[in-house]
């Protein structure tokens, strides 16, 4: 079932004024049009307990009618793109066949590859499915450009406490994208001679130390799952379809008590386990400084923004000593947050500079980019509405961020995401692959974590599993 909404809006106030997209959401919406790499965002739910479908579709109701339920509407370049608010953005299904454990994971990619379109819509998705035994299975997702995890984490809290959102914006004019469009410009202008005068000054000789670059990986070396041919003749991991992702859940004391053990944090235990990932498979090798890109909020309370992230970079040396002493991983990323207050960096500049170009020209400018090699995203301790759904008894929750064409991602030399939530009892990681010429199907993906896991001494589970 499909369920939209209608809005009536009042007479006794006025709209609010044009909502422009920032950078951040650009980025998003030019990735998915520009450069054919849409990126969805995913939140999934293994609930305890029954999902009521009248309830269900009372939260799709809700959800409809809120922040999440928006289209970008395009605008001639330079002008910036706008928000429209519809209660036709989303799609709302609750399915009649149960999901078995052994099927949970297949049917969460199946809701990740639902097709979203941020401009001309869905741009969201909630689904709902009964286990075969007493709980229920979610997925919320969403087009990355309507909205990143705390985005979307408040959109569902709002819809579940009831919580109204305003949706009543006004739809940009002839002079105002004139206007929006000259210091658009302008932006881009200044955004784009401060890059070139950066480019400059770290071409100079310089007295202080960089950072080790990443080694490449070897011709010679074969990781898990290494670039194959299939019977066609075509390379694997070139193919259309979902790049491979595993989500697996961890009991929350034993983490805290390996990072305690170690001098070290979940935060700090995370990033120490997206690096062994990395070194498992063989994108990286034992000495390579590993750069960990990663993902900070940067939301104000009552923050109508989409996307409102910030990332830092931290600088992982892989040594086998993480093992036993998380310091070095846990100063490494202390110095990038620090790093939070410097000036925007290239990519800061790059994007302002893209907002104020069309899509053919943004398509150029991104012709040399490259995946990331490392990110890892800490979401932190759950909402507690959120993580039960509205329901008496908390759920297990995780979160994820996937690109839906394997074919699009191969060739750019990434590695690979994980998203990190924390919640009473569990954390569940979820790690996909950003390289799917190496890290090509889930099943070697799944071999990488469990190696992993076991050199912490540290026992993870399939998400899915309802006990």
């Amino acid at each position: 079932m499909t369920i939209t909404s209608t809005r009536t809006t009042g007479s006794i106030h006025s709209a609010l004024p044009v909502e422009r997209l920032t950078t951040d959401d650009d980025l998003f919406v030019r990735m998915e049009h520009a450069l054919g790499l849409g990126v969805v965002n995913q939140c999934v739910w293994q609930l305890p307990t029954r999902l009521d479908e009248d309830a269900f579709s009372r939260l799709g109701e809700r959800l409809c009618a809120g922040r999440a339920s928006r289209l970008v509407a395009r605008r001639p370049p330079p002008a910036r793109d706008a928000w429209r608010y519809t209660p036709t953005a989303g799609s709302v299904e609750f399915f009649t066949e149960t999901v078995s454990a052994d099927h949970a994971a297949a049917w969460m990619d199946t809701q990740a590859q639902f097709a979203l379109n941020s401009v001309s819509g869905p741009s969201w998705r909630l689904s709902a499915a009964h286990s075969d035994g007493i709980g229920t299975y979610v997925s919320f997702t969403a087009a990355h450009a309507i909205g990143d995890g705390a985005t979307l984490i408040t959109a569902i809290v709002e819809a579940l406490s009831g919580t109204a959102y305003d949706t009543d914006v006004d739809m940009p004019a002839l002079v105002s994208d004139v206007s929006d469009g000259a210091g658009t410009a302008a932006r881009a202008a200044r955004a784009a001679v401060s890059s070139v005068v950066a480019s400059m000054r770290d071409a100079s000789p310089r007295g202080s130390a960089r950072p080790q670059p990443v080694h490449a990986p070897s011709e010679s070396a074969t990781p898990t799952s290494a670039v194959a041919t299939t019977s066609a003749g075509a390379a694997r991991g070139t193919e259309p379809g979902l790049p491979p992702s595993v989500i697996v859940t961890v009991n929350r004391e034993e983490a805290l008590r390996v990072a305690a053990e170690r001098n070290g944090t979940l935060n700090s235990l995370f990033v120490g386990l997206m690096v062994g990932i990395l070194d498992k498979a063989g994108i990286a090798s034992p000495g390579d400084v590993v750069p960990v890109s990663i993902p900070v909020s940067q939301h104000r309370e009552d923050d109508r923004r989409a996307n409102a992230t910030t990332g830092v970079t931290a600088h992982i040396r892989l040594d086998d000593n993480r093992y036993t002493d998380l310091s070095e991983i846990r100063d490494a990323c202390k110095a990038a947050y620090r790093s939070l207050d410097s000036q925007p960096g290239p990519i800061a500049a790059m994007s302002t500079v893209a907002q104020a170009l069309g899509d053919r020209a943004v398509r150029r400018l991104a012709g040399g980019m490259s995946t990331p090699l490392c990110v890892a995203s800490n979401v932190g301790r759950v909402n507690p509405l959120f993580a039960s759904f509205g329901t008496d008894r908390p759920g297990v929750t995780a979160m994820r961020a996937v690109t839906t064409d394997t074919a699009g991602l191969a060739g750019h030399a990434g590695g690979i995401s994980g998203w990190l939530c924390t919640g009473d009892e569990v954390l569940t990681l979820a790690v996909s692959s950003l390289n799917p010429s190496r890290i090509n199907d889930r099943d070697s993906l799944r071999a990488l974590i469990a190696t992993e896991f076991a050199s912490w001494k540290l026992t993870e589970t399939d998400w899915g599993i309802c006990e």
